[in-house]
């Protein structure tokens, strides 16, 4: 499979993995779900490490291990907004934010894309943004500091792509393995000192499920990062608002408002055109 399909199926993942983590953020400290979520990733990466291997060399274990903190932060800070901000706003904003890091840094270092590749990435914003219009009550008012969390998110995102970026051609899922077994000791020890209450029985399994997208979200990134520009691979995967939006509709009753509509019209467009 190509570079595109995979950015485009680690976005659908990444939609996933993020709903559930908010869905269970929304009933436990971020820090105990994140822990939660953490340790299922790692437990599946060395599983699957078993199986597709990888070399253990300092390039892969270092980038790894920065990306993995770079991403810990990040995942922490977006599911500390979803948890008390609206989902079809704090989500896209921090994919925009997490979409222009490594797009910027692709197109330095990187090829850069065709003609209609660049119409591609010049309509992802705007289609990420629209898919964030509207709460369904114009009146409603609502806290800013989510959004900045969601910027924040965003940032550490866009550093733990360039990270995987950067890791050896034969590194495997190397860095993946490094990135979760050096942030899950940090988040177990924040998650014992943390105060509030236990993540209850029934959002466990919403936790659980988001760590195993969001492992296999971050595999398929890797692997689109071998064949393909990280310039469009950034923006490709930033469209992964776009499923949590269907799911926080389809299990939430979330409306999609018009504008909400055009931006998945731009969203299909921007993914053939950073396809072609």
């Amino acid at each position: 499979m190509s570079a595109a399909p995979l950015a485009i199926l680690a976005a659908a993942v990444f939609g996933g993995a993020d709903f559930l983590g908010g869905i269970a953020t929304r009933e436990a400290p971020v820090w105990r779900v994140t822990f939660l979520a953490h340790s299922v990733g790692a437990v599946l990466i060395c599983l699957a490490w078993l199986f597709l291997g990888g070399d253990w060399t300092l390039g892969a274990v270092g980038w790894g291990v920065a990306g993995g903190f770079a991403g810990t932060g990040g995942l922490v800070l977006l599911l500390d907004a979803l948890a008390t901000g609206r989902f079809q706003l704090v989500s896209p904003l921090s994919a925009v934010t997490g979409a222009v890091v490594p797009v910027l840094f692709g197109l330095v270092v990187d090829d850069r894309p065709t003609t209609l590749g660049i119409v591609g990435l010049l309509l992802t914003p705007p289609a990420v943004w629209l898919l964030a219009s509207g709460s369904g009550n114009g009146d409603e008012p609502f806290d800013k500091l989510p959004l900045v969390k969601a910027v924040a998110a965003g940032v550490g995102f866009g550093m733990f792509f360039i990270a995987l970026d950067q890791t050896p051609e034969g590194a495997g899922v190397v860095p993946l393995v490094a990135a979760r077994l050096s942030s899950v000791p940090f988040l177990g020890i924040v998650a014992m000192l943390s105060t509030g209450a236990l993540l209850p029985a029934r959002r466990r399994d919403a936790a659980m499920g988001s760590g195993a997208l969001d492992i296999l979200g971050n595999g398929l990134f890797l692997a689109a990062t071998r064949t393909g520009s990280l310039a469009v691979i950034g923006a490709l995967v930033a469209l992964y608002p776009g499923s949590n939006a269907v799911l926080a509709r389809t299990f939430l009753g979330e409306r999609l408002l018009p504008l909400q509509r055009v931006g998945f019209g731009l969203s299909l467009l921007a993914a053939a055109l950073l396809s072609i």
